[in-house]
């Protein structure tokens, strides 16, 4: 489970403009249903079953399902941390996972044939928790972004360089240009040096969605439903790259930063339908459609660096310090579409054994409509965002599964597994991971309580920088999510 990716963002700057990257893609369009603590006990493997507010996110027929109104309540405990080398750091983030009502309508006049009941359904699911925290380190690299900086400038006036990058550089004395020749720049390093690099990460933020739902259950074999989603996004990311010289060195730096701000918000709507059919009596199967989400996006950006020199300059001066003006730039994104296929089986009212499917092909996500025209599409030569979407992204297939076993009338105990499928067409790229989850449910009378535990264990690699000639060395990092969620319920 690997995947290599550049860690200092890409930027390009035209009046006021953040480029979009094919990973603000993938974040965005990877998404999981399991707001309740029952679905995420069983894996979030509820296309099939219904009867629970996280169903309705996966397949809104699960909604008719439901034979009683309803409201539950979900709060929640993460604690992520991650690891590189000697390097760690984590995070605790507590919030509400899941927040739902539902209406349970019935005829007056009821027949075994004929439609059974109609309902209602308003809540939120969370989908996403951008929460985390990491460090990584590389000791003595041969490189350094400061070369990257110097092959992006020569040939470039100090007016025409990269106000985000090296426009920033210059500004610091890391780029000065030669005497003889304003086009070519030295470095305050020597040729060769070593570098002692590290990066710091720390990202905040949710991803969740908002349904409005109806279902309708025609003679308890035949369910129907349709949900419309609204999504909202926030995100924000404050990175730190920084660069120190040995102690050994006889170069003037001793060391520099780049630090890297930006804050997404974005609000976006999608339309779901879904059905569940029942064979027999032991037997469900479900099948749903996901339309795209367009959502209508803003980005703020800025970008800061600062260099710290042995000695002081002719005015006194050893430490620089610029900053890009905060910004802010509007654009459009679509997700994908997602197909979900089902199947569970119910033995003896005593056990459940669910089963999802669900088809996503990442290439198909979008960006549009940015500001001054802007369309995210590049050629062969100069590609753009959505071209790096369309050539690193493809197809997946996400696979969950649950299981529920009837300890009593008042408990039940759960399981459940999950597998998330690599995005990235390269061979040497994979993203792909599992999550392991448990738990279980008490009911009494109109009343029910909830609680699981999941796990993940995702491994990655990352590089720093990456140029035609050279690149920089690459960094592992293990990121472990433990997720707790207690699910409040009553029925009415």
């Amino acid at each position: 489970m690997k995947r290599y990716i550049t860690l200092l963002f890409l930027t390009v700057f035209s009046g006021i403009l953040y480029a979009q990257t094919a990973d603000d893609a993938l974040r965005y369009s990877q998404q999981f249903y399991t707001g309740t603590a029952r679905s995420m006990a069983m894996g979030g493997a509820f296309g099939a079953l219904g009867g629970d507010y996280s169903s309705i996110g996966i397949n809104p027929a699960g909604l008719a399902v439901y034979q009683s109104s309803e409201f539950t309540f979900t709060p929640t405990m993460e604690m992520r941390k991650s690891t590189s080398g000697s390097l760690d750091d984590d995070k605790f983030t507590f919030g509400i996972s899941n927040i739902g009502y539902v209406a349970t309508m019935k005829p007056r006049i009821g027949s075994k044939n004929g439609w059974q009941n109609f309902n209602f359904g308003i809540g939120y699911n969370k989908l996403n928790n951008f929460r985390k925290s990491s460090m990584s380190q590389i000791l003595g690299s041969p490189t350094s972004m400061l070369d990257v900086f110097e092959v992006n400038a020569d040939g470039l006036s100090s007016n025409q360089l990269n106000p985000m990058t090296e426009g920033l550089a210059y500004e610091t004395y890391l780029l000065n240009p030669q005497d003889e020749n304003p086009l070519d720049y030295d470095l305050p390093i020597f040729p060769g040096e070593k570098m002692d690099q590290r990066k710091t990460i720390e990202e905040k933020g949710y991803m969740g969605e908002f349904n409005i739902s109806f279902g309708a259950n025609y003679a308890h074999k035949f369910y129907i439903g349709a949900s419309l989603g609204i999504q909202n996004i926030s995100y924000k990311s404050t990175s730190r790259f920084t660069e120190s010289t040995l102690a050994s060195s006889a170069s003037e730096l001793d060391n520099y930063y780049l630090e890297e701000y930006v804050k997404t918000n974005g609000i976006g709507a999608n339309f779901k339908i879904g059905m569940i059919y029942k064979p027999t009596q032991n037997v469900r199967l479900g099948a749903s459609i996901h339309t795209p989400t367009f959502f209508n996006m803003e980005d703020e950006f800025q970008n800061k660096m600062a260099s710290h020199f042995k000695t002081e300059d002719a005015d006194g001066y050893s430490n620089y310090a610029d900053k890009t003006r905060l910004s802010t730039y509007e654009y459009n994104y679509r997700t994908p579409m997602k197909f979900t296929l089902s199947g569970a089986v119910v033995l003896s009212k005593k056990a459940i054994f669910s089963l999802d499917y669900e088809f996503i092909d990442y290439a198909n996500a979008k960006f549009s409509d940015g500001q001054d025209d802007f369309d995210f599409n590049g050629t062969t030569d100069a590609p753009e965002a959505n071209d790096i979407i369309k050539s690193s992204y493809e197809s997946v297939g996400n696979l969950r599964a649950g299981l529920e076993y009837r300890v009593s009338s008042a408990l039940s105990l759960r399981g459940g597994f999950a597998n998330y499928g690599n995005p990235y067409k390269t061979s040497g790229i994979d993203e792909s991971f599992n999550i392991y989850s448990a738990g279980f449910g008490v009911r009494q009378g109109n009343f029910f309580f909830d609680a699981a535990y999941s796990y993940t264990d995702r491994d990655e690699s990352y590089i720093y920088y990456n140029t035609p000639d050279f690149a920089s060395g690459k960094v592992d990092l293990e990121d472990k999510n433990h997720q707790m969620r207690l699910t409040f319920g009553f029925k009415f």
